[in-house]
């Protein structure tokens, strides 16, 4: 999903700005250290020891998530948009991007519908499961 018009900026896509592997490379550079040297586990665990850097990353990543949550809602208008993945397994996940969802509707007059999230129920195995799933349907085409 595009998220800038202007595509000669860098960062334009919502995969980009709102992945964990973006939160990664925007604390590494914002600290000049290597990409590898970090994960998003650490990044979150130095915010709750008070580091200013992946505070700031964290909630700038959790505004991404919520402005493509809010596309997501407007393109497709589901029931329901699940969010699995390692991010899943964080308890407060739901309850930040409801926070950037509540501000992003404040400020765009015509918003009436606040997207429902969730957790995936498998949280950071459901890919895998599925792609289980998908294996065994076709070993298997009769389960």
């Amino acid at each position: 999903m595009l998220l800038r018009p202007d595509l000669s900026e860098e960062n334009i896509t919502w995969s980009a700005t709102a992945s964990t592997a973006a939160l990664i490379r925007h604390v590494a550079a914002e600290k000049q250290v290597d990409n590898r040297s970090l994960t998003g586990e650490a990044i979150f665990d130095m915010a709750e020891a008070g580091d200013l850097v992946c505070l700031k990353a964290i909630e700038r990543f959790y505004h991404h998530l919520a402005v493509g949550i809010y596309n997501l809602q407007y393109i497709y208008d589901p029931e329901v948009i699940l969010i699995g993945g390692g991010i899943s397994a964080r308890p407060d996940l739901i309850d930040k991007i409801d926070e950037k969802l509540a501000m992003i509707l404040r400020k765009v007059d015509i918003a009436t519908v606040k997207p429902k999230i969730a957790a995936c129920h498998f949280r950071q195995n459901a890919n895998l499961l599925g792609a289980v799933y998908g294996l065994l349907k076709q070993l298997y085409p009769s389960l």
